[in-house]
């Protein structure tokens, strides 16, 4: 959505023809990314779409492609900031390769607490 109203202020601020439409243009988008009645993720579907208007797709290519671009750019940064945090406490344990990349896993201190208790993600089938 940043990139959306970036553009925008740009274009409303510019000293050029037009303007008016822009500032219009601005007021509206504001309205639509910020109305309680859209559900989510319609901000992040007219935020692709206000970077690539020329986009068409399917629903599972709007999915993909569209959604998870920006739920990625978005949670990027917390995800890091998260396992950052999970290692310094000692729930994850950070294993560089020969590649210089570093793989994370849950630490052998931290497992069995793990195990003891239901992963949040399984399905109630998953305990066969």
């Amino acid at each position: 959505m940043l990139r959306v109203r970036e553009k925008l202020v740009s274009a409303a601020t510019a000293k050029a023809p037009g303007t008016q439409f822009a500032i219009r243009d601005l007021n509206l988008v504001k309205c639509v990314l910020t109305d309680p009645r859209l559900p989510s993720p319609a901000p992040e579907i007219l935020d692709y779409l206000a970077c690539q208007p020329e986009a068409q797709d399917t629903i599972d290519g709007i999915l993909h492609w569209w959604v998870l671009d920006s739920c990625i750019r978005n949670w990027a940064p917390k995800i890091r900031k998260t396992v950052e945090e999970l290692v310094q406490r000692g729930f994850l344990v950070e294993k560089p390769s020969s590649d210089g990349k570093i793989f994370y896993c849950v630490s052998p201190r931290y497992l069995s607490t793990l195990q003891q208790r239901r992963p949040l993600n399984c399905d109630p089938d998953d305990d066969e």
